[in-house]
Formats: structure tokens, sequence, C-alpha cells
């Protein structure tokens, strides 16, 4: 009798769903913020990465606020992973005002943990050029659908060179952003999207510092996260191949956004 109860006790442990198992163990783990940049393999990790994280539970805010729901954003200390945080959003946008800019303060992160994942600004450039002007999807609420489509519109009548040169400040004041947080985080790493393409193990070691991932979840990510070999401009997923900007962008463009972003370059180990 005395074997059958233990018997039964295994098998429904066995049987616990992943959720329940969560809601029970979630004050245990620290919760982990990240933070990243449009065009930096952030559907990817919204979509698949983040929601295998073992022992902490995705929230991301930014996808209930851009399907028009009701959010009360409240940063939990304990049992999630809260994320995306793009700070690349727009300004004007619910998902700054009630996300972006409060999480974007260095007194906030300081006691946090955090991580960054970035991607070489001038291939988020020329990526956003094309997805924002052509193939990104627009939303179902009215009125972030109405910005969508004035800045399409907008992105159209511009060259690619054009674009990258207008768009240069916000993107280095998001990096500006991204070195200060992480100057100011007593726990944060900086995650580099090339690093994934050309040296996963690399990666992957500092991807499970502060976040608990097993192999297979690791090895889904490798498998698609792997660039196209053959540019696709109609796709979301264009390309994904590091340092593409320099086909398509002018020498002097290139030169302009060099020196621009010196600094930035420089600091995050990105070749001129």
């Amino acid at each position: 009798m005395k074997r059958r109860v233990l018997k039964n006790i295994k098998e429904t442990t066995l049987a616990v769903p992943q959720q329940v198992g969560w809601h029970f163990t979630r004050n245990l783990y620290t919760s982990v913020y990240f933070y990243t940049l449009h065009k930096c393999a952030s559907t990817l990790f919204a979509g698949y990465l983040l929601r295998h994280v073992e022992g902490l539970r995705l929230l991301n805010y930014a996808a209930q606020i851009y399907r028009g729901r009701h959010v009360d954003v409240v940063f939990k200390p304990k049992g999630y992973v809260i994320g995306p945080i793009r700070i690349s959003a727009d300004p004007l946008s619910g998902v700054y005002d009630l996300l972006v800019r409060p999480a974007c303060r260095p007194e906030f992160i300081r006691d946090k943990t955090a991580l960054f994942l970035i991607r070489d600004p001038r291939d988020i450039l020329v990526s956003s050029y094309y997805s924002f002007g052509y193939t990104h999807g627009f939303s179902s609420v009215h009125k972030i659908r109405e910005r969508q489509e004035l800045a399409r519109e907008k992105i159209q009548k511009m060259t690619i060179d054009e674009y990258v040169l207008s768009f240069a400040d916000q993107t280095l004041y998001n990096f500006e952003t991204i070195w200060d947080l992480n100057s100011a985080c007593e726990r944060s790493i900086v995650l580099r999207y090339e690093d994934m393409i050309s040296d996963f193990e690399y990666f992957a070691t500092g991807l499970t510092k502060f976040l608990k991932i097993n192999k297979r979840v690791l090895k889904r990510l490798r498998e698609a996260s792997r660039p196209r070999s053959q540019e696709d401009l109609s796709s979301h997923r264009r390309s994904g191949q590091p340092e593409g900007f320099r086909s398509k962008l002018s020498e002097q463009t290139i030169e302009i956004i060099n020196n621009k972003f010196e600094s930035i370059l420089e600091h995050f180990k990105y070749k001129k």
C-alpha cells in the first residue's frame, strides 16, 4: 500500500504542467529585464526564446499594448523575464510612454538584472529602411496603424541613404541609452547579434549568464537565427547577414555615419 501511494505521488509530480510548476517556484528567481532594439532578432526572442526560460515566465507588455489591450505595467521583482523592452520604440507611442520611458532610467535599472541585445547600428538602419518602409505588418489598433502608415509613406519617398542619414541621430541616442543603462546596472551583460551568427557558443555563454535555458532551446535558437543565403526584399526577415550595410550604402554615407557612431562602434567592438 505504501509503495502504491509513493508511486502515485511520483506520477502526479511528473504530470504537473509547466505553468503550475512555475507558479510554485516563481518567487525563487529574480526577474530579468530584456532590453533590445528593433531589427535585432527581437521578434525571434519574443516569440520563442524568452518563452522557454526555465523558472521565469515571459511578461511581454509591449505586445499587449501593441494589440490595444489595457495594461497596468508592473515591474515584478520575482518570477518573470520582462521584455522585449525595445528602446527604439516610437517616442510618441503607448509602448514608449508606459514601458520604455520608466524602464530606461539609470536609477530604475541600477539594482535589477538586465540583458541588452544589440546589433551593428549601421545594419539596424538599413534593415529598418526595408522593414518599416515596405514589409513590417501594421497594428490592429487604429491610432498605431495610422502612425505606421504615415511613416511608411514618408520612408518610401526616401532613398536608403537619405533614410539612414535622417535617422542616424535617433539610433545614436538609442545606443547611448543602452551604454548608460548597462553602466548603471550592477548585474547586466551586453549581447551582440553578430556573435549569435558567427560564434553561437560564445553568444550562448553570455545569454545563459542570467537566464536558465536548456540545450534543446538553444539549438532551436541557433537554427532559427541563421541568415538567409539570398536576400528576400519581400520578407520581414530580409537577410540577417552582418555588415550588409556595406553593399547598400554609398561610401560617402558610410563615412558620415562611421564618424557619427565612432565612440559607439569602438565601445561595442564594431569595425569601421
